[in-house]
C-alpha cells in the first residue's frame, strides 16, 4: 500500500521536524501586515502577490475573501470584496467567515492535547469513555477509536442525518464497514468524538475550544457558536450566481463544521499549533502529520489518490518533491482551504464567501507557495 511506502521516508523527516519545533530555536511570526490599501512602500513582490490574489478572486466572481500567507516569520494579509453582494461593507482583517471543515483540524489538536494529558488514548474505543446513545445498538460503531475518527477510518457515513437537524443527537449511527477497514471521510465521526470529549472533560465544546485553542493562540474572532458580537463583521455566503445565502445561526456546536473565524486567527493556529506544535509533546505533534490512513475510498477512487494520505485530522499531499499538510472547507456559500509546508513553516489560509471558491485554489497556491500540480485541490474538489 502507498501508506507503507511513505512511512519510512516521512518518519525521519517528522522526527527531525518535531525535534526542531520543540525548542526555543523554533521560528516565530515576528511581523504581520494587514490587508489595508497598499502603500507606496509595498515591495514589487508583495504587489505582485496582491495582484495575483485579486485576479484569482475576480476570475471566479468571488464576492469576498481573506488570505493570509506566512513565510520566513512574516505574515501578509490580503482582503477582497464585500461581506454581502447586497451591501457595501468591505471585507477587512476582522471579517468573520464560516470555516466549514477546517473546524475538524482544531478538533484534532484538542484531542491530541487530551492524549498528552492522559485523559484519552488514541486506540481505546470511544464507547469505553462514554456510552453514546447513537452507537448503543451498533456493535461495529462501539469499536470506533479516536485514531479512527481522526484518520477517517471509523466506517461511519459523512452524515447520518443533516448536521443542522436538532434530531442528530438521537439518531442512531449506521456503519458502512468495520472500523479500521479503510478510509471514508466522516463528519459524524468527529461529532461522536466531540461528544465523547465533552463527557471526559465536563465542558461544552466551545468552552473546551476556548480553553485549549482560542485563548492560548490569540483567536478572539473564533467560535463554534454564532456570536452576536460578530454580527456587523460576519460575511454572508453566496451561490454560484452571486446571490446571497440566508444567514445561518449555529445554535449548538459541531466540531465538524460550525467554526466561525478569520484568516488572522486561523493563521495563528496553523503557525503555533500545526507548525510549531505548541502545547503538544514532540512525539504527539509528529503523529498529527504522519500518514495514518491512505485516504483511498474504494467506493470512489480518484486520479489524485496516489498523492494523498491522511494524518490525524489533516490531509497530506506528497507531490513535486515536497510534502504539504492541508485541509479544505465546504459549507453552503462558503469555501476555505489551507496548506502548510511542515519543513519551512510557510503556510496559506484562504476563506471565501462563495460557492466558486474552489476555482481559485490552484491559482492562489501557485502565486503564493510556488509552482506545482497541487493534487490536493483535485482530490478535495472530487469529494461528495
Amino acid at each position: 500500500m502507498k501508506i507503507q511506502a511513505r512511512m519510512a521516508v516521512l518518519a525521519l523527516a517528522l522526527f527531525s521536524m518535531a525535534d526542531a519545533h520543540s525548542g526555543p530555536s523554533a521560528p516565530a511570526t515576528v511581523a504581520r501586515h494587514g490587508c489595508d490599501t497598499p502603500t507606496a512602500e509595498e515591495t514589487d513582490a508583495a504587489r505582485s502577490r496582491r495582484e495575483a490574489f485579486e485576479a484569482a478572486m475576480r476570475s471566479q466572481a468571488i464576492p469576498g475573501a481573506q488570505l493570509v500567507h506566512t513565510r520566513g516569520g512574516i505574515s501578509e494579509a490580503y482582503c477582497h470584496g464585500v461581506l454581502n453582494n447586497h451591501g457595501a461593507a468591505k471585507v477587512g482583517d476582522d471579517t468573520v467567515f464560516q470555516a466549514a471543515s477546517l473546524s475538524k483540524v482544531v478538533a484534532a489538536y484538542i484531542a491530541l492535547r487530551l492524549v498528552d494529558a492522559g485523559k484519552l488514548d488514541l486506540d481505546t474505543p470511544l464507547w469505553d469513555y462514554w456510552h453514546s446513545p447513537r452507537t448503543r445498538d451498533n456493535p461495529l460503531a462501539r469499536r470506533i477509536t479516536a485514531r479512527m475518527v481522526l484518520n477517517h477510518t471509523s466506517g461511519l457515513r459523512n452524515w447520518q442525518i443533516s448536521p443542522s437537524d436538532p434530531a442528530i443527537d438521537r439518531t442512531p449511527l449506521e456503519s458502512k464497514f468495520a472500523p479500521g477497514e479503510h478510509y471514508a471521510y466522516s463528519g459524524e465521526g468527529f461529532y461522536l468524538l466531540q461528544r465523547t470529549l465533552e463527557h471526559i472533560t465536563g465542558l461544552r465544546w466551545n468552552a473546551l475550544a476556548a480553553r485549549e485553542v482560542f485563548s492560548p493562540f490569540d483567536m478572539p474572532s473564533s467560535s463554534y457558536l454564532t456570536a452576536s458580537g460578530f454580527d456587523a463583521r460576519t460575511a454572508s455566503g453566496h451561490g454560484k450566481d452571486g446571490t446571497p445565502e440566508p444567514d445561518r445561526v449555529f445554535a449548538w456546536e459541531n466540531t465538524a463544521w460550525t467554526l466561525v473565524t478569520n484568516a488572522h486567527d486561523y493563521d495563528n493556529f496553523i503557525q503555533r499549533a500545526l507548525y510549531r506544535g505548541e502545547g503538544l509533546k514532540p512525539a504527539t505533534h509528529a503523529l498529527m502529520s504522519a500518514p495514518s490512513s491512505d485516504a483511498d475510498d474504494p467506493a470512489s477512487p480518484r486520479p489524485a489518490d496516489p498523492f494523498i494520505a491522511w494524518g490525524l485530522g489533516v490531509g497530506l499531499q506528497d507531490a513535486d518533491g515536497r510534502r504539504l499538510v492541508w485541509h479544505w472547507g465546504d459549507n453552503p456559500g462558503f469555501k476555505a482551504f489551507f496548506m502548510l509546508d511542515p519543513a519551512s513553516g510557510e503556510s496559506l489560509v484562504l476563506f471565501t464567501n462563495s460557492e466558486n471558491g474552489p476555482g481559485t485554489y490552484r491559482q492562489v497556491l501557485r502565486a503564493f507557495m510556488g509552482p506545482g500540480s497541487y493534487p490536493a485541490v483535485d482530490w478535495s474538489s472530487s469529494q461528495d
